[in-house]
């Protein structure tokens, strides 16, 4: 940890001596830190010579940060090569990004690549999140899907491989009462599950989906609270409606996301694949519809009369489903719950006008979370500190 917060400390020194920002004090310190050794050295020299961030700031002034967000996604899709190739593609493709994220990131891997003695591993009381929910049967019974990996539930349903699979069963029981079962992911959790009808769904930390154990009736409907991915099982015959509290998403066969906290102002229905339609609702009263296309979204902000529908890159918001937290000029504030959700941590903000602050990049859902929050740090008057279990976010100034 102190090996980590170091390095990151160093890569900020790096970055305003780059921008003629550093002062006289800083620059004894990163001058001391790169004599210690001879890889410290060799580390600044590559540094300072590959980016050479100085003679390109004036041209990073005159890029539109909405341009260069539109370039950066097939690069970071396509992009195979790791390590300097890759962060220099970066920087000419996206230089409006965080450009000391970018060099804490390239330090960090000059380090932990290229020198043995800093390959230790690093912990963190603060852990990623991992596979796990309970499953709440139709007759009450709870069951841990952590302790019950790889084994028949109630006889129709397979935990295996942090999936819970109901097998076919018969669709279309006009006659037969729903029997609902509810999957419950906690802070810190997140779970798959393959419905009956073969629909998969991708609940997030913080989450729950109700549902039935078999397709009754014509529709196939679904309650959820929290965020989840659906892929949804192509049947004409047979609607799948997903409810939350203030909007209902119908589909016939498609991939989307939903998310609707309790604790976030805005909820928001993207479509990646297909069309589906969706009502805002105030209570029972539908207020609004509209049909979605692929890179749609439809947004609603608690309160208001009515929602917003506008064209995005979709995949920014199923990244997470992939083990990626994908920042597209987000606020801090949005930042820090999906951290708080995912890391199972409080933050405490001590200037809330710091919630403001804006951010752009991409980052790894599996990091440490310290991480995470220097990467956040590096040119930014941001700071946090651990305190009683309680991370601290205030204004350095």
């Amino acid at each position: 940890m102190k090996r980590t917060n170091k390095y990151f400390k160093i890569s900020n020194l790096l970055y305003k001596k780059q921008m003629g920002l550093i002062s006289d004090e800083e620059e004894i310190l990163l001058s001391e830190w790169g004599e210690e050794t001879v890889d410290n050295l060799d580390i600044c020299n590559r540094l300072t010579s590959d980016l050479d961030i100085a003679n390109k700031r004036n041209a990073y002034k005159k890029i539109d940060s909405h341009i260069a967000w539109e370039k950066l996604q097939p690069k970071i899709k396509s992009q195979s090569v790791k390590g300097k190739k890759t962060i220099l593609n970066f920087l000419k493709y996206a230089a409006v990004l965080l450009l000391p994220l970018v060099i804490g990131s390239l330090l960090v891997y000059q380090v932990v690549n290229n020198a043995d003695d800093y390959s230790e591993t690093i912990v963190d009381q603060f852990v990623p999140g991992s596979s796990k929910a309970s499953l709440v049967l139709s007759n009450g019974e709870i069951v841990n899907l952590e302790e019950r990996s790889d084994t028949l539930i109630d006889g129709h349903l397979l935990n295996q491989d942090n999936t819970l699979t109901y097998l076919a069963g018969v669709k279309d029981l006009t006659k037969a009462s729903a029997k609902w079962d509810k999957v419950i992911v906690p802070t810190g959790g997140e779970y798959h599950l393959q419905l009956v009808d073969g629909t998969k769904v991708w609940l997030n930390s913080d989450s729950e989906l109700k549902y039935t154990n078999q397709v009754v009736g014509k529709k196939r409907i679904v309650y959820l609270k929290g965020e989840a991915f659906f892929e949804v099982s192509k049947d004409k015959e047979h609607p799948f409606i997903v409810r939350t509290k203030n909007m209902d998403v119908k589909v016939y066969g498609t991939e989307f996301n939903v998310k609707t906290y309790e604790d976030e102002e805005l909820c928001q229905t993207t479509l990646l694949e297909g069309s589906v339609s969706v009502d805002l609702k105030n209570g029972e009263e539908v207020i609004q519809s509209a049909m979605l296309k692929p890179d749609m979204q439809m947004e609603y902000s608690r309160g208001d009369l009515k929602g917003k529908v506008k064209y995005v890159d979709a995949s920014l918001y199923s990244g997470w489903k992939n083990g990626l937290f994908q920042f597209n000029n987000e606020d801090l504030g949005s930042i820090l719950r999906k951290l708080s959700r995912w890391y199972d941590v409080k933050f405490f903000i001590q200037n809330q006008s710091i919630q403001n602050i804006r951010f752009s990049g991409e980052m790894k859902r599996f990091e440490d979370l310290t991480t995470i929050l220097n990467l956040l740090e590096l040119g930014s008057n941001v700071r946090f500190k651990v305190q009683g279990g309680i991370v601290i976010v205030r204004s350095e100034n």
